[in-house]
């Protein structure tokens, strides 16, 4: 098959990282990938930097130029072309209106990366039910909103982002604290994600600041615009010497297995975060919230604990009660890593994204 992704700005998130693991996994299987985006969207140089096709494509905003511009490009290669995936609002319309002007238009498949519940209206309801020939969600949780506003449970399936176990995987913690720089014999909590208020990192702060344990310290890993802020809560919150702020790390596959337990204190719109699975993926014990898709992965007592979102005295009381619990903190880390194995690794979700385009190109076929 011909897939063709299109996107209109996802960020610096787990979106384009999504969009490049599969797509590289997809070329590995056979299959043809191009990727569409505006060269101001962070995916176009990173799925360049991946070694992946990108074309240069303005579809960021909905307006009669990039719809022009994109019915000329998928009048030109439509017949080469087997399924399009489109994953934000802006792209899915410019795709949907631009099939609509042509003969033998392309299958449509919108991936929904973030959990924010779509509007509910005449235009929704068509764009989703009429013009996509399938929905894809990162989670059963965004699955579900989408047959609220009437889209058949059949035509949508859940497909979590899939780790690389590969890459991610068990490894020894002394070793993996000597190449991260942290102390050997504290008790490590670590998150990793995008620095955005909506991750909840200033929560966990505020949870830690709760602890009188000096020895348990907290190292944040990521970039982002909550930067600056999260270091003023730091000096605020008298924990200086408790907290590393490591920044952008290119390996965060040698930071998981570092940490004595992981956290998601996410209040974010998403499925299942990358995080989150990634410390599965490292059989390290997890706490996240609830947001989203997570409930999916951590399912709580059995493959982690899950807690409500924001909640600081939930996220202390689970902090300490896996501190004090060493036999619990191997047990979930070593089932929550088993059930990440069986359900969300890299290859289950190329075999379930196959199965989808497949799926939507044979009813072109038969159009």
């Amino acid at each position: 098959m011909h897939i063709v992704h299109t996107e209109a700005d996802g960020g610096k998130g787990g979106q384009p990282l999504r969009i490049i693991n599969e797509s590289s996994g997809m070329i590995q299987r056979g299959h043809q990938v191009t990727i569409l985006c505006p060269e101001t969207a962070p995916l176009h140089a990173l799925a360049r930097e991946a070694g992946l096709t990108v074309v240069t494509m303005p579809l960021k905003r909905k307006n009669v130029k990039n719809l022009q511009l994109l019915r000329q490009w998928l009048k030109q290669n439509r017949h080469a072309i087997d399924v399009i995936n489109s994953h934000n609002s802006a792209d899915t319309w410019l795709v949907a209106l631009a099939n609509l002007t042509l003969s033998n238009p392309v299958p449509l498949v919108r991936t929904r990366h973030a959990s924010g519940v779509p509007r509910n209206n005449w235009t929704t309801r068509w764009l989703f039910r009429k013009a996509c020939a399938h929905i894809v969600t990162t989670g059963e949780a965004l699955r579900h909103q989408m047959a609220d506003i009437g889209v058949p449970m059949a035509q949508s399936t859940s497909v979590p982002s899939g780790v690389d176990t590969q890459r991610f995987h068990p490894a020894d913690k002394q070793q993996s604290r000597a190449h991260c720089g942290l102390s050997q014999d504290d008790f490590w909590l670590g998150v990793v994600s995008h620095l955005r208020p909506n991750k909840g990192h200033s929560v966990l702060l505020r949870a830690l600041a709760k602890i009188d344990n000096p020895r348990i310290k907290l190292a944040i890993v990521g970039e982002g615009p909550h930067k600056a802020t999260l270091e003023q809560e730091i000096v605020e919150l008298g924990l200086q010497q408790r907290v590393l702020m490591a920044g952008h790390r290119s390996d965060p596959e040698r930071w998981f297995p570092a940490f004595d337990i992981a956290l998601s204190p996410s209040h974010d719109m998403e499925g299942v975060p990358q995080g989150v699975l990634q410390s599965l993926a490292s059989r390290v014990a997890t706490i996240a919230t609830d947001a989203g898709g997570t409930a999916d992965a951590v399912i709580d007592g059995q493959t982690g604990l899950l807690i409500a979102q924001r909640d600081e005295s939930a996220l202390h009381e689970a902090i300490i009660k896996l501190h004090d619990d060493a036999m619990l903190r191997e047990t979930l880390a070593q089932q929550g890593y088993d059930y990440l194995c069986a359900h969300f690794t890299r290859e289950c979700m190329l075999e379930a994204m196959e199965s989808v385009f497949s799926a939507a190109a044979a009813q072109r076929n038969r159009s």
